[in-house]
């Protein structure tokens, strides 16, 4: 069976979606102990460390088939308005311990971990805005003189079974000889109807943030996705899907026209981590907005799953010791 090692992020998607792939999660490992909790909960039989990814010592951890690495995103993303000074700053902002810079560098973690054990695949996920990183280019660049051929795709949840608009870069590195199938599978669309609850929430008593949302339903008995963004528009829950599901706060609401009455409520935890793929029984620790950050900061299983399953054809038939030698 294929071997794999997880840096996994928020609740521990992409290992949910190698299992489902038939890879076998050897060990796993995240800062937040909350996070690792909800992981050994649902994946027991996988090793798990809580470890900052930038004082790991790669030689205390094993060698597998196959490295899934979610470097930390925080600023990175789009969402935070951070700013991206150029490679000198950076660089000097990395010496001097910067909390913007050292967390970016997080991503220089995978490459430490390569150079130890050279594993024949290794997919790195992250925001898309990651390739505007200034140190970009050198990271990338220390992948290929270790050996590796990378592809970078911008991968949408929707595209792959969810029933969520969420766009991710995913950066699939292979050892020469392992020749991955990356072209992509073609899935019915899923809309928000098939993860939602039938319940359409409470009668809407006074006027709510999204009111002119709702006001432009027209829809007897047809639930609406309404967000709690400026600019937004109801949209028919059976012929859309959710908006990105956010690791903080929530912005996705339901509405309902129930004879002829406005009704509203917000979409659940439950509702927005089978937004992204996690199955029913899956379960997660914490209070509801702990709970809440491990679903919005996790891969979408579907994808994980889809990688998982062309890096186990690839490699049918060699062990990492054989790729790598």
């Amino acid at each position: 069976m294929t071997s794999a090692t997880s840096l996994f992020s928020g609740g521990g998607g992409d290992t949910e979606g190698l299992t489902q792939s038939g890879i076998d999660v050897e060990i796993a490992a995240n800062h937040w102990p909350l996070a690792v909790a909800t992981h050994r909960l649902n994946h027991p039989d996988t090793e798990h460390r809580i470890a900052n990814l930038s004082e790991v010592d790669w030689l205390t951890f094993p060698r597998t088939d196959l490295l899934w690495a979610s470097p930390s995103c925080v600023w990175h993303a789009r969402s935070g308005g951070r700013a991206r000074p150029p490679a000198d700053l950076e660089r000097a902002a990395i010496a001097q311990a910067e909390a913007g810079a050292v967390d970016r560098a997080t991503a220089f973690a995978v490459i430490a971990a390569a150079e130890v054990h050279q594993y024949p695949v290794m997919i790195i996920e992250n925001v898309v805005e990651f390739r505007a990183w200034s140190l970009f280019g050198w990271w990338l660049d220390g992948l290929h003189r270790l050996g590796y051929r990378t592809n970078e795709l911008v991968l949408d949840a929707a595209d792959y079974g969810h029933a969520q608009r969420r766009v991710r870069l995913f950066i699939v590195a292979a050892l020469p000889g392992v020749d991955i199938d990356l072209a992509p599978p073609t899935l019915a669309p899923v809309p928000a109807s098939a993860i939602l609850d039938p319940h359409p929430g409470k009668p809407v008593t006074r006027r709510l943030y999204v009111a002119d949302q709702i006001d432009e339903i027209t829809e007897v008995g047809v639930p609406h996705l309404v967000v709690y963004r400026k600019h937004g528009h109801a949209r028919r829950a059976d012929q859309n899907v959710l908006a990105t599901v956010t690791a903080g706060g929530n912005h996705h609401g339901l509405a309902t026209l129930v004879d002829g009455v406005a009704h509203h409520r917000m979409v659940s935890n439950r509702e927005c981590a089978r937004g992204q793929g996690f199955p029913e029984t899956y379960r997660f620790e914490g209070k509801a907005d702990d709970v809440k950050r491990q679903i919005g900061n996790a891969v979408p299983v579907g994808i994980a799953r889809w990688l998982g399953e062309r890096a186990v054809a690839a490699l049918a038939g060699q062990t990492a010791l054989e790729v790598a030698a």
